[in-house]
């Protein structure tokens, strides 16, 4: 048999968390996986949630590996970048990113220059919502 407790807080030593901003991951419409990843050079993970890893590809080709998968591929998926390097805006100008595979475990994904040419970017981001 289920039991609720209702409280409007929770403390655990100096951290307070109001319960209304507690989320329910098991519930949809929440971010189920998120990453923010360089592509350029050594391909490396800045900052995720149930991404385990990042596979490079080939020029401009990643797929994002999940850490836990989802349950189908019936799921949202948004990818960005940022053309921003490290000594600031990238001169090649515009580009394109495109999600190419979706399966339970991983999202593949493609970056182009506006001539339509595979190129790595130096600032991804990938959020999956189910």
């Amino acid at each position: 048999m289920a039991s609720n407790i209702t409280v409007d807080t929770l403390t655990k030593g100096a951290v307070t968390l109001n319960t209304d901003e507690i989320v329910d991951t098991n519930s949809t419409q929440v971010c189920k996986a998120w990453v923010n990843f360089n592509g350029s050079g050594t391909v490396a993970i800045r900052g995720s949630y149930n991404v385990s890893s990042i596979t490079d590809n080939g020029t401009g080709e990643y797929t994002a590996n999940l850490t836990e998968v989802m349950s189908d591929v019936n799921y949202s998926v948004i990818v960005a970048h940022s053309g921003l390097g490290a000594a600031g805006a990238d001169p090649s100008g515009n580009r394109m990113i495109g999600v190419s595979i979706i399966s339970t475990s991983a999202v593949r994904m493609e970056c182009r220059s506006i001539t339509n040419v595979l190129e790595d970017y130096p600032q991804i981001f990938v959020s999956i919502f189910r």
